[in-house]
């Protein structure tokens, strides 16, 4: 009888404990904002990709222009 209550005490208390539930949270919260950058760079990564491109070579273009 005595290890029935102790059993039923550490469960209860076990659920009880939240320590680790906003760490939980944050994960989860990181790896939906990791799914969604992803398919954004899958979506749209060619176009960023040229416009970087562009960039770099306006920037080469004035740099070889000042030396």
């Amino acid at each position: 009888m005595m290890r029935g209550a102790m059993n039923k005490s550490l469960r209860s208390s076990l659920f009880a404990d939240t320590r680790g539930a906003n760490l939980v949270e944050y994960v989860i919260l990181v790896g939906v904002i990791a799914l969604i950058a992803i398919a954004g760079f899958k979506a749209f990564g060619n176009n960023v990709r040229a416009k970087v491109d562009e960039q770099a070579g306006s920037v080469s273009a004035i740099n070889g222009a000042a030396q």
